[in-house]
């Protein structure tokens, strides 16, 4: 794989990759895949990863009027997990992102069934139960910061309350999204140069070189996928300049340069000869 990387920086050596073994290929590819997907992902390792699931829209924007008061005051809610007294169940209604029905509920012996999206305040996770109550996932609170208790909650603004109470399902989500949000962009980045990949490989087999045929599809794909390399290096080292409108003008010079550079590499390394017009 190390030479197949070095030679995919050289044009004319590109060709010669045409008969490197499937396996081979198939992990570089998904190489190139990590590499052109690192700027992003490194952007969405620093903004804590996208909005997938934000569960605190409807509580940050409506301000919903059982903050504070209604809150069980005997709960405190740390990286340790949710110390309470009362074994009750105490149910909330807010929305979520989209406006849609969102229940909040404290449920210290974890016996609530949920029939609707909900969050469920278990004392060692928090839940999320998606529209028809079916399980969807959970986060701890190790990434809760301090001490939060609802009795100081009861005492303070409804500002802060709501900002807190936010800030608890943010933080203990915050991990969850954030590996999702890389999968995301990772598994995107691998289906659309896929998608490229397979596509340039069939229009490639209408080439002709001095009108001979050169390559079959399969040549076509690890020509193609060798001729990936220099742009994507571009492109890493344009994304982690951290500037936005060079980072999508890299997707376009990615996406132009590497069937420019797979042709030329065909052409030059082909070595086809002029076919004669002369008769003998």
């Amino acid at each position: 794989m190390i030479k197949f990387f070095v030679d995919s920086f050289q044009v004319k050596k590109i060709y010669n990759l045409k008969d490197t073994k499937g396996v081979k290929v198939f992990f570089y590819f998904l190489l190139l895949i990590l590499i052109i997907s690192f700027p992003i992902n490194l952007k969405i390792v620093q903004s804590g990863g996208w909005d997938l699931y934000n569960f605190t829209a409807g509580i940050r924007g409506s301000y919903p009027d059982w903050l504070p008061y209604d809150l069980p005051e005997d709960i405190r809610i740390s990286s340790d997990g949710m110390y309470y007294e009362d074994t009750d169940n105490s149910v909330f209604l807010t929305t979520n992102m989209d406006g849609q029905d969102l229940y909040i509920v404290f449920s210290p012996m974890v016996d609530y069934l949920p029939v609707d999206r909900t969050l469920v305040f278990e004392p060692n996770q928090i839940s999320y139960y998606g529209e028809n109550g079916e399980y969807m996932f959970s986060a701890d609170y190790s990434r809760v910061e301090g001490t939060i208790s609802f009795y100081d909650l009861h005492l303070g603004t409804q500002s802060n309350a709501v900002d807190k109470l936010s800030t608890i399902i943010e933080d203990s989500f915050g991990g969850y999204a954030l590996f999702k949000s890389v999968i995301y962009n990772t598994a995107i980045n691998f289906l659309l140069n896929f998608i490229m990949v397979f596509t340039v490989s069939f229009l490639f087999l209408f080439i002709r070189i001095r009108y001979q045929k050169v390559t079959d599809f399969g040549e076509n794909l690890r020509i193609i996928i060798a001729s990936m390399t220099i742009p994507a290096m571009i492109g890493m080292a344009v994304g982690l300049t951290g500037v936005i409108e060079l980072s999508s003008l890299s997707v376009v010079i990615f996406q132009f340069a590497t069937p420019i550079i797979a042709y030329i590499a065909i052409y030059k390394g082909s070595k086809i000869k002029e076919i004669s017009t002369k008769y003998s």
